[in-house]
C-alpha cells in the first residue's frame, strides 16, 4: 500500500487548550481541504478500480486522532507572554470522510476534549467558587456559566465540522477547492481558560495546492482558507487561515513531512480590548476569548505510515513561533488512525 496524506487534514485540526486556542489555533482544522498525494503519483480521482485505497465514487475513510496540547501562559504580542497559568488538553477526534463522486466528497467530524487549568487568573463567572473571593465580580455575574478554572479536568464535546470538497487536475497540478461549517454541538462553557472551544459557528472556504516533483519522491502543498466568524457583540473574527507542507515519500509505505500553519485576522488586541472591560466585570471581559484576535505561527513535522489493505498511522507534533493575543503553546501532538473503506 502507497503511503499516503490528505493535504488539508491537520491536526486541524487543533486542533485545543482553552477557549482561546482550541478553536482559533487550527490544529484540529476545520477539515476543508484535501488532496490525496500517494507516492509515485499524485490523482485526486483514481479510476473506479483501485478500490478501498483509491478516492473513487462510493470509498472514504473513517479515522480516530488522539490530541494532546500543553500551553503555558498568554502572548500578548510576539514579544511579550503573560504567566497567566498553564492549561492542559487531551482528547480524541472522530472523523468520516465519503467519497460520493469522482470527485466531490464530504466529511464530517467532531473532538472530545478534556481540559486542565492551573494557575493565577481563572475566569469567575460569579465570585461563590473560593478561588473568584478576591476576583472582579462581573455585572451582570454569570451563575449559568459552569466555573471550569478549578484545577480540574474538564470534558466534553467541542464543534460539529461538516465539508464538502471538490478535487481536480490542472496538468500535474492538483486543486481542492471546499467549504466547511463548524457549529458548536451544545450550549458549552466558553468563558474559562480550560473551557475546549470558543461556541461560535464559522463558514470557512479554502483551496490546497498540491503538486509532486517529477521523478522525485518530494511533494509540497499550499493551503489557503477565509473563515466568516458569528457575530459576538461588536465584533466578527473573520480571518485568513495558512497552511504549507513539504513531504519525502521514504518508501511505499512511510512518508515524512514539514509543515507551517498559522491565522490572522480580525478581533480585538489584548492591549485595546482591556481597557474596554472596565476593569474585567463587564460584557467585553465575558465574551472576550470570542471577540480577541488570536492570530498565530505554528511549525511541525510528522510521519505517515501506511499497513495492511487499508490503515494510515499518522503523527505530528507542532509548537508556536509566533502570536498575538493568544495562548503560548509549547506543543500540540496528534496521533491519528485511519481506515480506507
Amino acid at each position: 500500500m502507497a503511503a499516503r496524506r490528505e493535504a488539508g487534514k491537520g491536526p486541524r485540526c487543533a486542533r485545543g487548550f482553552g477557549a482561546a486556542a482550541v478553536a482559533a489555533i487550527g490544529f484540529t482544522v476545520m477539515a476543508c481541504a484535501r488532496a490525496a498525494v500517494v507516492a509515485g503519483t499524485v490523482d485526486p480521482a483514481p479510476p473506479p478500480d483501485d478500490g478501498p485505497s483509491g478516492s473513487a465514487a462510493g470509498h472514504g475513510s473513517i479515522s480516530i486522532a488522539y490530541l494532546d496540547t500543553l500551553a503555558e501562559g498568554l502572548r500578548i504580542d510576539p514579544h511579550t507572554t503573560l504567566p497567566s497559568g498553564t492549561v492542559r488538553s487531551r482528547g480524541a477526534r472522530l472523523d468520516l470522510d465519503y467519497q460520493f463522486t469522482d470527485h466531490w466528497s464530504a466529511q464530517v467530524g467532531i473532538p472530545f476534549l478534556s481540559n486542565r487549568y492551573s494557575g493565577i487568573a481563572p475566569h469567575c463567572p460569579t465570585r461563590a467558587p473560593p478561588q473568584c473571593a478576591q476576583a472582579p465580580a462581573l455585572d451582570p455575574s454569570h451563575p449559568e456559566s459552569q466555573f471550569l478554572d478549578d484545577g480540574g479536568d474538564h470534558a466534553t464535546w467541542q464543534d460539529w465540522t461538516f465539508g464538502a470538497t471538490y478535487q481536480t487536475r490542472l496538468g500535474s497540478y492538483f486543486i481542492t477547492p471546499g467549504i466547511a461549517l463548524s457549529v458548536p454541538s451544545h450550549d458549552y462553557t466558553f468563558f474559562a481558560n480550560a473551557a475546549v472551544g470558543q461556541r461560535i459557528w464559522q463558514l470557512e472556504l479554502s483551496a490546497t495546492l498540491a503538486h509532486q516533483f517529477d521523478f522525485s519522491n518530494w511533494y509540497y502543498r499550499l493551503g489557503y482558507g477565509y473563515v466568516f466568524a458569528e457575530k459576538v457583540l461588536d465584533t466578527r473574527v473573520n480571518h485568513h487561515r495558512f497552511d504549507l507542507e513539504l513531504g519525502y515519500f521514504i518508501n511505499e509505505k512511510v512518508a515524512a513531512r514539514m509543515f507551517a500553519t498559522g491565522r490572522a485576522g480580525h478581533g480585538y488586541a489584548a492591549g485595546d480590548l482591556l481597557p474596554r472591560t472596565a476593569g474585567q466585570t463587564n460584557a467585553y471581559w465575558y465574551h472576550h476569548d470570542q471577540i480577541s484576535e488570536h492570530n498565530y505561527a505554528g511549525v511541525g513535522a510528522g510521519v505517515d505510515y501506511g499497513f495492511g489493505a487499508h490503515w494510515t498511522w499518522s503523527t505530528s507534533v507542532q509548537r508556536l513561533v509566533w502570536g498575538q493575543t493568544v495562548f503560548d503553546f509549547k506543543y500540540a501532538l496528534e496521533s491519528r488512525l485511519s481506515r480506507a473503506f
